[in-house]
């Protein structure tokens, strides 16, 4: 189902940083630490979702200062490498059903424990706000920059594997702050969800609109008030939920979420441009011998 495509399907191979390697890791880490530095403070300001669009905004204008840090970079692939392009309707119809799969686990915890979970009185804007903030500004850091850039000169696999470090510096934070129990359930969640998201983000030709549903669905327990009672059962069950319906995503194949909605690879497209060089320099000389 992972097969090793080229990984921006959805960018242009001109003004795309080169492989991370050798000392290219230090300015991937310096925007990196940008990025996530940024996210983290802000989610200690608010970690309700009330001012997900606020921490959205500002997570944006760091990314794209980092990105713009490439010269000559034009603005639309500023837009795409942000993972913010049009995406496969096929990728984000599969993303919806994986969510409404996760969600499940809100009916199934009241079958469960007995107890009544109630909405938030403000849920509707909240729940804009973690699309905002858990959705799309995460997603902007981890298969935005992060993953998109390991990608380059890599397979699927190995650079999800490359991101694991990442993932598990993070989440550090979360184990000092709320206990070991909390912090490895998450760091667990965040590394097993890390190959499915990624392939919703591929599958959905390079954006984070696909995955950032997901992400969503997953952090939706701020949209409710848990009973005291039903605490343990619902973060037993959210973890499990979490590691394993994602994975769903992985049995659709790629030809299937792409199709014909999947741009050409980094590989063909300068295969193409590279043609039509040489059919214009071919033109150019037949004029001058003329």
């Amino acid at each position: 189902m992972i097969t090793p495509t080229n990984p921006a399907s959805a960018t242009s191979p001109t003004n795309q940083p080169g492989v991370v390697r050798g000392r290219a890791w230090v300015p991937f880490l310096i925007g990196f630490g940008l990025l996530w530095g940024t996210l983290a403070l802000l989610g200690e300001w608010d970690a309700t979702g009330r001012w997900g669009i606020l921490i959205l905004i500002v997570v944006v204008l760091v990314a794209v200062v980092v990105d713009r840090a490439t010269p000559r970079t034009p603005w639309r692939a500023t837009i795409r490498h942000l993972g913010l392009g049009l995406p496969a309707w096929r990728a984000v119809a599969l993303s919806l059903v994986v969510s409404v799969l996760v969600l499940l686990v809100f009916p199934t915890t009241e079958i469960v424990t007995g107890a009544d979970l109630e909405l938030v009185i403000d849920w509707p804007w909240i729940l804009i706000g973690l699309f905002a903030f858990h959705g799309l500004a995460e997603e902007l850091v981890w298969r935005g920059y992060a993953f998109r850039r390991l990608r380059l000169g890599r397979s699927f696999s190995r650079t999800v594997l490359w991101t694991m470090p990442l993932v598990a510096a993070a989440h550090i934070p979360i184990v000092l702050r709320s206990g070991s129990t909390v912090g490895i359930g998450a760091l667990l969640v965040a590394a097993s969800t890390s190959v499915p998201l990624a392939y919703l983000y591929e599958t959905g030709r390079g954006t984070i609109w696909a995955p950032a549903l997901v992400h969503t669905a997953i952090d939706s327990f701020k949209l409710f008030v848990l009973p005291a009672s039903a605490v343990l059962t619902f973060s037993l069950l959210l973890v499990m939920v979490s590691l394993a319906i994602p994975l769903l995503a992985l049995v659709v194949p790629r030809r299937v979420l792409s199709g014909p909605l999947a741009l050409p690879s980094l590989t063909a497209v300068g295969h193409l441009r590279l043609s039509r060089t040489g059919r214009r320099a071919g033109t150019r000389a037949s004029r001058h011998d003329g």
